[in-house]
This record gives structure tokens, C-alpha cells and sequence, in this order.
């Protein structure tokens, strides 16, 4: 007796649940391949040191030291120079303010007071000091940024010296780290290979299982990190390659079955295929329409759509299994 059709709601059911199955097998195969590459790398900072001569960090170190001192006492001086430029035009504003009073004094032909005259004297001298003051502040600026030019030229020289004697360790770190990623790769396929295997074989060996979805799953969850390690670890040329000569692996398989099973379909798909013929009033053989002619065979291909019933007699389906009348076998 054939199996009943499986509810939509059970259907649905199983699906969701193969689903959340592949989401948690992903999961867990993401913890261990994780934890296979948890292996400490070679660290780059020792590779880089290794052919430095000692005492060039510090040089350095001293050299940013000082241009840092510097750099601060010339932003010191331009603040200097900034005040003092505030003082010469308070200086000149009240020496100009003066100088007119005692302009204005001498025309009136009034003698300018001894305390006009000592305060315009104040002011020229306060004025002539800033500006002197203002003067040397800007030559130590100068000299200040020619030293700090030729700090930043020298540090800049060591810095240059120091990345010179450093690519040799980095070359020699790169070397290691490729070993190291190619020992790490070799980790996580020699896990997730097997695992994909084991899981394609039985999904192929096992296909009407019932716990087919589970097989499935497992093979999906698989194949996604196996891809994932390729993409991580190949270089990206090799992983294009690969990644298409195994789409079109898939797809030709794939294409292979579904010709098969049309050229040859088995009898679980070849009894389906007739019900549908049937049901839709066409011959199973060539899809000739049987509504407008009353035999038994088809005039398109000569295959037999109708006999007698052995049991009951009555005119029954050719191709189907059992009789629509008394269900006698054929």
C-alpha cells in the first residue's frame, strides 16, 4: 500500500526544523575550525627586530623627544611675540594720543606740562623697547625652526634607516607567517574534509531515507565552511578557479541526475508521472490528448491507456498500478 501524502503543516514543520538543524550544525563547526586556528602566530614585532642595530629605538625615541622640546619652545615664542605685538600697539596708540596733546599745546601756544612730556617720553620708550624685544623674539623663532628643521630631517633619516633594516626580519616574518597559514589551513581541512565526505556519501547512499533532511543539513553545513576555509586561506585566483570548477561539478551532477531520471525515470517518478497524465487527459507515453478518441491505445505512439480489469472487467487505467473500480491489482 503507498504511503499517505504528508500534511503541509508537518511539511513546513520539517523544513524549519532542517533549517534551524543546519544553522546549528554551521555553529558548531565554526567553534572547532575556530579553535584549530587558534594557534599563536609568528609575531611580526620580533621578525622586525631581529636585524636592527641596538640602540636605534632609543635614538629615535630621544630625536621625537627633542622635536616635541622644540616644537614647544617655538609655539612659546610666537605666544611671546604675539603679547608683545599687543604691547607695541598699546604703546603706539598712547603715544600717538600724546604726541597729539602735545601738538595741540604748542599751537594754542601753551607749554606742554612736564607730566605731558614725560609720559610721551614714557610711551616712545615703551613703544621702542616692544618693537626690540618683538625683533629678538623673531629672530629666535628662526633660529629655533632651523633647529627644529634639522631634528626633524635627522629623525626623519633615522626613521628611513631604521625601516631599512627592518625589511629583512619582516621578509623573514612573511615567510613564516605563510608556513604558518598554510599549517593552519592544512588544520582545518584535514577536519572539515572528512566531515564533508562522510556527509555527501551518506546523502547520496541514503537518499529515501527519512532522515534524509538531517543528511542534508549536515552536507550543506559542511560544503559552507569548507568554502569558507578555501576563500580564507587560498590565494584569490586559485579560490576563483575552484570555486568554479566546483559549480559547474555541482551543476553537472545535478543536470546528469535530472536527464537521467527523464530518460530513465525510476518507478517512483514514472508512476507520478502517469497519475499526472491521467489526471490532465493525456497519454503518459507522447502527452497525446485521449478526449477525442474513444479506444484503448494511443494513436499518437500505439502504447495500450486502457484495458479491461482481470478481476471486475471494467475498461481501467493501462499504466497505473490498480484498478479504479475494485481496486484489484494489475
Amino acid at each position: 500500500m503507498s504511503q499517505a501524502p504528508t500534511p503541509k503543516s508537518i511539511k513546513w514543520t520539517i523544513r524549519l526544523l532542517s533549517v534551524l538543524l543546519f544553522t546549528l550544525f554551521a555553529w558548531l563547526l565554526s567553534f572547532v575550525i575556530s579553535d584549530l586556528g587558534n594557534v599563536k602566530g609568528p609575531s611580526r614585532a620580533d621578525f622586525g627586530m631581529r636585524h636592527v642595530e641596538s640602540g636605534l629605538n632609543n635614538q629615535i625615541a630621544e630625536l621625537e623627544a627633542d622635536a616635541k622640546k622644540q616644537k614647544y619652545a617655538v609655539e612659546r615664542q610666537q605666544e611671546i611675540q604675539a603679547n608683545l605685538l599687543a604691547s607695541m600697539e598699546v604703546a603706539r596708540q598712547t603715544m600717538e594720543q600724546m604726541a597729539e596733546l602735545h601738538r595741540l599745546s604748542l599751537e594754542r601756544d601753551i607749554s606742554p606740562s612736564e607730566e605731558q612730556s614725560k609720559a610721551l617720553s614714557d610711551a616712545q620708550t615703551r613703544y621702542i623697547d616692544s618693537q626690540a624685544k618683538f625683533e629678538v623674539a623673531n629672530q629666535q623663532i628662526a633660529t629655533l625652526n632651523t633647529e627644529l628643521h634639522g631634528l626633524q630631517n635627522t629623525l626623519a633619516s633615522t626613521r628611513k634607516k631604521l625601516q631599512q633594516q627592518q625589511q629583512p626580519g619582516f621578509n623573514e616574518w612573511q615567510e613564516a607567517w605563510n608556513k604558518y597559514e598554510l599549517k593552519t589551513a592544512a588544520y582545518k581541512l584535514s577536519f572539515i574534509i572528512p566531515i564533508f565526505l562522510l556527509a555527501a556519501f551518506t546523502f547520496a547512499k541514503r537518499k529515501k531515507s527519512i532522515y534524509r533532511g538531517i543528511y542534508l543539513a549536515m552536507l550543506m553545513a559542511a560544503f559552507w565552511h569548507l568554502g569558507r576555509v578555501m576563500h580564507d586561506y587560498f590565494p584569490d585566483e586559485l579560490f576563483k578557479y575552484l570555486a568554479i570548477a566546483a559549480g559547474i561539478f555541482i551543476v553537472l551532477f545535478f543536470l546528469m541526475r535530472v536527464l537521467k531520471s527523464a530518460a530513465k525515470p525510476q518507478a517512483d517518478a514514472l508512476l507520478k508521472r502517469r497519475k499526472e497524465s491521467y489526471i490532465n487527459r493525456c497519454c503518459p507515453e507522447c502527452s497525446f490528448p485521449y478526449d477525442d478518441f474513444e479506444g484503448d491505445n494511443c494513436p499518437s505512439c500505439g502504447i495500450g491507456i486502457f484495458e479491461k480489469c482481470n478481476s471486475c472487467g471494467e475498461r481501467n487505467h493501462n499504466l497505473l498500478p490498480f484498478c479504479s473500480h475494485c481496486g484489484h491489482k494489475s
